[in-house]
């Protein structure tokens, strides 16, 4: 494995690679998305273990014995290719780069909200709702503007901090195999971590484990929007008070932090009543002083400032990859 300071130098490329490329819808409509194979190994494991004929604690007990299955092999499949990476040189290094950026999500990210702005801006409310629900859990149907581009401004803060900057965190403390890893856990809560009757017992360990790796993350991502408020809006010291007033309204324990940054950004409301899975949830406004009538330009500030939460992230690992260099290198001589 790479050490830190290249690792930081390949995770500086990934980034750029991940923001030129995308998602090639092209390429894979041929092969399967990683993520994809990652579903369909939990699927064939979920369709074998979670029974509802078994007490709510055998549910769970299978679903800790599933998730550690399943986890199992990624880890495995992580720890392989990494190896192969490391044997075959500067190509290796090249592959790793190519992976790493197949598995961050910061330009898709971006392109999925960017998509809700536009048919919010330039099509119909029932485009726009089609469009916000390939990117929340929530009933879409019944949304109006602004609950669209809440909805859209709510999944880009929390999936700016478990697509992107966790993946990233994760890559730089653990390489491939770590990167890996969190995507599968990622993976697993988006698929069985619900509160429904189906997923209740058996999902409890991926949605609680997802809840783990993300608490350092969601906090980061909360001060890097707190960073990006101030340079670009003068208003960071607001923003971090509404931050840590209102991130723990949220019913998860991590999405609260950059959701509630992202709300005193932009000086509007978020949260508030909303329907999952057919039930209602009444859940606290974020920063309730706030404008509760977002729309389309919202969003378009929104975007602005996960872009730039992308991109400040080179500096800081590049500053980290020079200082962790100049650590191993340079002879400290203490008198």
């Amino acid at each position: 494995m790479p050490d830190l300071d290249l690792r930081a130098l390949l995770l500086i490329l990934a980034i750029l690679l991940d923001w030129l490329i995308s998602d090639p819808k092209r390429l894979y409509s041929h092969i399967a998305h990683p993520v994809q194979f990652m579903g369909d190994v939990l699927s064939l494991i979920e369709a074998r273990f979670n029974k509802q004929t078994v007490s709510f604690n055998m549910q769970k007990f299978r679903g800790v014995f599933g998730l550690f299955l399943y986890l199992s092999i990624w880890l495995v499949v992580g720890i392989a290719i990494s190896l192969i990476c490391n044997v075959i040189g500067f190509w290796g290094m090249a592959l790793e780069v190519l992976l790493a950026a197949i598995l961050l999500s910061g330009r898709s990210l971006y392109e999925h909200v960017r998509d809700v702005n536009e048919a919010l801006k330039f099509k119909t409310i029932e485009e726009a709702r089609l469009s916000v629900g390939q990117i929340v859990g929530r009933d879409v149907t019944a949304l109006d503007e602004r609950g669209v581009a809440r909805a859209a401004i709510e999944s880009g803060a929390e999936n700016l901090s478990d697509g992107f900057i966790a993946p990233v965190l994760f890559y730089f403390i653990g390489g491939l195999p770590g990167l890996i890893f969190y995507k599968a856990v990622n993976t697993a809560d988006s698929m069985i971590g619900h509160k429904t009757q189906r997923f209740l017992g058996f999902g409890w360990a991926a949605a609680r484990f997802d809840d783990v790796l993300n608490f350092v993350p969601s906090r980061l991502t909360g001060l890097l929007i707190v960073i990006i408020a101030q340079l670009r809006y003068a208003n960071g010291r607001d923003v971090f008070r509404v931050m840590m007033k209102d991130s723990g309204k949220h019913s998860s324990p991590n999405a609260g932090w950059p959701e509630a940054a992202m709300a005193g950004a932009l000086g509007i409301a978020l949260a508030g009543p909303r329907v999952y899975f057919d039930v209602m949830k009444q859940d606290p406004w974020i920063n309730a002083k706030g404008r509760l009538d977002a729309d389309a330009e919202d969003i378009w500030q929104a975007l602005a400032v996960m872009k730039r939460a992308v991109f400040l992230t080179l500096p800081l690992i590049g500053l980290i990859g020079v200082l962790l260099f100049l650590i191993e290198t340079v002879p400290f001589q203490f008198l």
